[in-house]
């Protein structure tokens, strides 16, 4: 028997492309193996998107040069996603016992590449703009959980933002017919998935027959989808439908992730968000309005060429403002072949450094309030893990995402597992909540 091992870095889009890589070697004849040097055929699923992201895959790959050494070279070793595009041939070079090189858009051409090699016709590489790959057979995924399920609508990007590779590795926005994406999540449901994961790297630029708000509304409609959730939006896109939509469709959940990145107006245009900070805080407060039960997150970046103190200071205020339940910040890595290369990289590493503990450490202040503040809420709990031997055997999340371990003696745990549960919280950490069943 044939086996595959896929290792997967980056995003939910990875994530779930990798779930399209096991449907496809599934469909070959291939099995899963949990032994990496077991492997037959070892795909590297990989993430470009912070600093030295090709040196990570380059020193992982000198590691799976030695699984293959070991299988006397009877191991296929393939470079998938981002770093694959970006790279193209040049991991050849570096890594000529690499068989294959298949960039984000290619996902299709795999069982062909693997044949190829298996008729020793030499590596195999194909970073090409398939036009359809977002259209890839549904029925073909090898789905990681029974419980929840990732469904792309989108792929690519037509921001362009100045720091980010994403436009050039999954190339411009193509949506898929809404037609399509509903009779998924329909199969989904029938099929007993509770939770959907509409995934896109600009979901709110979806338009096919209808827009991302229309989208929204007819997936959470699906008879048996309990939650619906999606990433990621963009600032400039989110507007009032979508927030109304959220509030009147009582599955779609209630977390807005709402990609800050700086709270300087200057820096953001540098950066090419097509936003200001006034117009960030008018979604906000939008949001605030129409959705207060709304968690907000939110993506920042310190240390961007030309910040200088002052600037960095307006994003301190921006975190206050807002009062966010979680954020994702990095200090500024130049990335190849974007706009923002030609600045330099001007801003001392540890000037940056500085800067990110300052954020973090703010945040963290805001984050332990609003956690605090959810004492003694009553809400509901949709349970994903089960942990029998556990102090809390049961865990899950709240609609707005918020992470909830639930305490007491169930006696059977498990049969709880994707069900959605009246509970009270009673404690409450930097990161989770803890619960009791109502």
């Amino acid at each position: 028997m044939k086996r595959f091992y896929i290792e997967t870095w980056g995003c939910q889009m990875n994530d779930h492309d990798s779930e399209k890589f096991a449907g496809t070697l599934k469909g070959m004849g291939y099995e899963p193996t949990a032994d990496p040097q077991d492997a037959d055929v070892y795909l590297l699923n990989t993430c470009t998107i912070r600093e030295k992201a090709e040196e990570k895959v380059f020193s992982r790959l000198g590691v799976l040069k030695s699984y293959k050494q070991a299988k006397n070279g009877e191991m296929i070793i393939g470079v998938a996603g981002c770093v694959a595009q970006q790279e193209g041939g040049s991991i050849f070079q570096r890594a000529p016992y690499v068989d294959l090189v298949m960039g984000t858009q290619a996902l299709q051409s795999l069982p062909q590449m693997i044949e190829n090699i298996a008729d020793k016709r030499g590596r195999q590489m194909d970073t090409s703009h398939h036009k359809d790959n977002h259209l890839f057979p549904v029925q073909t995924i090898e789905r990681r959980s029974t419980l929840k399920a990732l469904i792309t609508i989108m792929e690519g990007c037509d921001n362009y933002c100045t720091y980010c590779i994403v436009p050039f590795t999954r190339g411009r926005e193509r949506s898929r017919p809404a037609a399509d994406i509903v009779a998924e999540a329909q199969h989904l449901a029938e099929q007993g998935f509770k939770e959907i994961e509409l995934l896109g790297q600009n979901v709110n630029s979806y338009f096919a027959e209808t827009d991302f708000a229309g989208l929204l509304r007819r997936v959470g409609q699906v008879p048996g989808v309990e939650v619906v959730r999606y990433v990621s939006p963009h600032p400039k896109d989110f507007n009032r439908a979508v927030i109304e939509t959220i509030r009147d469709v009582p599955s779609i959940a209630t977390n807005i992730h709402l990609p800050a990145q700086a709270g300087n107006s200057w820096i953001l245009k540098r950066m090419g968000r097509e936003y200001t900070r006034e117009h960030y805080l008018e979604k906000v407060q939008m949001i605030r309005e129409i959705l207060p039960q709304a968690s907000l997150t939110s993506d920042f970046i310190v240390g961007f060429p030309g910040e200088t103190d002052e600037m960095f200071q307006e994003t301190l205020t921006l975190l206050e403002l807002v009062g966010y339940d979680r954020i994702f910040s990095f200090a500024y890595s130049p990335r190849p072949g974007t706009g923002a290369i030609k600045h330099g990289d001007p801003v001392p590493h540890e000037v940056k450094q500085t800067r990110l503990h300052h954020l973090q450490a703010l945040q963290a202040q805001i984050q332990e309030k609003r956690m605090q503040a959810r004492l003694g809420e009553e809400t509901w709990v949709l349970i994903d893990q089960v942990k029998p031997e556990d102090k809390f055997p049961l865990c899950g999340r709240t609609r707005d995402n918020a992470l909830v371990h639930l305490q007491g003696d169930w006696g059977q745990p498990e049969r709880f597992y994707g069900q959605k549960v009246a509970v009270r919280i009673v404690g409450a950490g930097m990161h989770s909540l803890r619960g009791e069943m109502i």
